[in-house]
């Protein structure tokens, strides 16, 4: 699974598919890799195409999504800026990479998750936000073009690593 920012959006490419997100809009598209059939969804439900599932879970704020590819899960929480609920904690389950858009309670909801990774997204280009929360979190910090991983990489208990993507 590889993920890069393009263009304003959050492009996923798995080995089946390819999910794109564009930042601030509540809504995807996935498409099969090698076609040009990409389809398009918005807001709270289930989907699945081309071997990506994805679950998207609403309260009234935003709507969070988690994306399953390659047998990772990863949160979409771009669109979310107070700390989750018990019950959404539930839906969105165990998280392994975690998009969380740079605000006043994004420490607040990745200790909440508690995510093997973090990549942290600038919104509206608000690049002070990205400075506060990588100072605030306290982690280990990585900058890079784009993040790739597999699920055999992950050790059970590693600590939250931070990726900064290049964008």
């Amino acid at each position: 699974m590889e993920i890069v920012i393009k263009n304003g959006a959050i492009r996923i490419k798995g080995k089946t598919g390819i999910l794109q997100a564009i930042l601030g809009k509540d809504g995807f598209e996935i498409s099969s890799l090698g076609e040009d059939n990409a389809k398009r969804f918005g807001g709270a439900g289930e989907y699945e195409v081309s071997g990506i599932s994805v679950i998207g879970v609403t309260d009234g704020e935003g709507t969070a999504f988690v994306y399953e590819v390659d047998n990772l899960r990863i949160a979409n929480l771009t669109a979310i800026s107070e700390k989750l609920n018990e019950n959404k904690l539930q839906q969105l389950g165990d998280i392994d990479v975690l998009l969380l858009g740079t605000h006043s309670k994004s420490i607040e909801i990745m200790q909440q998750i508690e995510p093997y990774f973090v990549l942290p997204i600038v919104i509206n280009g608000n690049t002070d936000s990205l400075d506060k929360f990588l100072k605030e979190s306290g982690l280990v910090v990585n900058q890079m073009p784009k993040f790739s991983l597999k699920k055999e990489e992950i050790i059970e208990d590693m600590p939250t690593q931070i990726v900064v993507l290049e964008f």
